[in-house]
């Protein structure tokens, strides 16, 4: 009896870190770059470096394709106006909010971008976005080039996994509040139940 209460136990643990680990990826356009641990830090996911070519975007029905993990989330998309960012850059008072919302379903789901008429073409932008699902706020960020006319750009890989299209999605006016503290705090207390769960496992060989 023992063995098998310690065994449930065990099992239950690792799926709840596993849950509690869910993250986000950004499918389209590719992201700087993608680490679960690191995504928790700040401003971009662990990826402080500028991609070495920027992705053309159109100014108009842009949007980000992202992937979830969770079932529900906030998000918010920032816009940093700069041709070189570093960290220090993403401050709010250089962040331009470009998308918000939340979503009830997992799996895709298409962020529409909407710049002000003050953006113009052949615009070097970094999107930055800030996803929260919970347990903590995930970055992942994006070197862009805004042009008029992007042919090369897939509108087709806009796609919301529960059939909506990215125009009539409605928007959740709340912003993700979790701090990048409380974030990185968690994910340690996740590690820790996952070490606590794997040495029940090692009790019961």
């Amino acid at each position: 009896m023992t063995n098998r209460l310690l065994s449930l136990l065990a099992i239950t643990l690792i799926s709840m870190q596993s849950i509690a680990l869910a993250h986000f990826t950004m499918t389209y356009p590719s992201s700087r770059g993608f680490d679960t641990l690191k995504e928790p830090l700040a401003p971009c996911g662990g990826y402080d470096t500028l991609s070495a070519q920027r992705v053309q975007m159109p100014l108009k029905s842009s949007f980000i394709q992202i992937d979830s993990g969770h079932t529900a989330y906030t998000f918010v998309v920032y816009a940093l106006l700069k041709n070189d960012p570093v960290n220090p850059d993403f401050i709010p008072s250089n962040l331009v909010q470009v998308a918000q919302g939340g979503r009830s379903y997992p799996e895709g789901a298409c962020l529409p971008l909407t710049f002000s008429e003050s953006v113009q073409a052949n615009t070097n932008v970094t999107l930055q976005v800030v996803y929260n699902g919970g347990d903590g706020l995930l970055y992942q960020c994006v070197d862009a080039l805004l042009v008029d006319s992007a042919p090369s750009f897939d509108v087709s890989k806009c796609v919301n996994a529960d059939g909506s299209s990215k125009e009539t999605t409605s928007e959740n006016p709340s912003e993700p509040t979790t701090t990048p503290n409380q974030g990185s705090s968690l994910q340690i207390a996740y590690s820790l139940t996952f070490i606590v769960a794997v040495c029940i496992s090692f009790l019961l060989v």
